[in-house]
């Protein structure tokens, strides 16, 4: 089945990146606004018979609106299958209710996109129970794989996680980089303040990269680098897959560290590291029919 990839306005580089490595047309969109601020999208490239990836992201109100109007367009054009690629799905952090009275709001987003959508693949969700929501066949892909050939070049001595519940994330980078992990014990005393305690690790002269999935605000991740530099760490490397970066918070994290460098999932000048070649293998592995949970 031929195959074309239809891009929104939030990923028009990696759009590009995939397409290439798929051998895939990208199509043509065509996006304005009304006077009264409503929002216009026409793919003007033939979908019709053909396995359409819409990919955009969710991070913010008028990309999931976009998103929902691209998909929306492939499918009253014709389209033979249509695949939701959202490398970053936006709204994952509230997949459960935590006080009374709140929405479900990955959720909503997941049921939603379905409705327009026979697949969905994401990058590095900040929760997989999300992907439990959906009605449609919904992928996980992990990018660790060029998280560890971007740094391997740095020669990274400990992979650390802000905290316990990232672990994970560090033992897989450590597993491409072949060298030691752990995790910064954090406390969180109240809304507003945690303590950050390192392990009896030593990491005087030593390389550090610091590891997340999702930088917003950079408190956390600042915290961190600052008190692996007080230990003695020669360097300190940031990344994460999801650069959010809110409120310009990329430039306190950038006052304590030697460089910071996050996927394109979200694209802007801190995403260093393509992803394009995990992204386009699980398009792949859609179009031939397969539907793992986890690539």
């Amino acid at each position: 089945m031929e195959k074309i990839v239809v891009p929104c306005s939030s990923s028009p580089s990696l759009a590009r990146s995939v397409s290439d490595v798929l051998g895939a047309q990208v199509a043509e969109v065509e996006r304005k606004r009304f006077p009264d601020g409503e929002m216009y999208v026409r793919v003007l490239s033939d979908v019709a018979g053909r396995e359409a990836f819409v990919l955009g992201n969710t991070n913010r109100d008028d990309a999931y609106l976009e998103l929902l109007l691209t998909l929306d367009a492939c499918r009253e054009n014709g389209a033979s299958r249509v695949i939701a690629v959202v490398p970053y799905f936006g709204y994952a952090r509230q997949h459960m209710v935590y006080k009374r009275g709140e929405a479900v709001s990955s959720k909503v987003m997941t049921l939603t996109i379905g409705e327009f959508a026979d697949r969905i693949i994401t990058v590095e969700i900040h929760d997989e129970m999300t992907l439990k929501y959906s009605k449609r066949p919904f992928m996980n892909v992990s990018v660790y794989e060029s998280m560890s050939a971007y740094y391997s070049r740095k020669g990274v001595d400990l992979v650390v996680s802000p905290d316990d519940g990232g672990l994970h994330r560090a033992e897989m980078l450590a597993k491409g980089l072949e060298c030691d992990f752990f995790a910064i014990n954090k406390k969180r005393i109240d809304s507003r303040t945690v303590s950050m305690e390192v392990p009896n690790v030593d990491v005087k002269g030593k390389r550090v990269l610091l590891v997340d999935d999702i930088i917003s605000t950079g408190g956390t991740i600042a915290k961190a680098a600052s008190l692996l530099r007080d230990m003695g760490a020669s360097s300190v490397y940031v990344t994460a897959v999801h650069g959010v970066f809110a409120n310009n918070s990329v430039s306190k994290i950038q006052e304590v560290v030697d460089e910071v460098a996050v996927t394109n999932t979200i694209e802007g000048i801190f995403s260093k590291i393509d992803i394009a070649p995990e992204l386009a293998s699980a398009m792949e592995v859609y179009m031939d029919g397969r539907i793992p949970e986890k690539l």
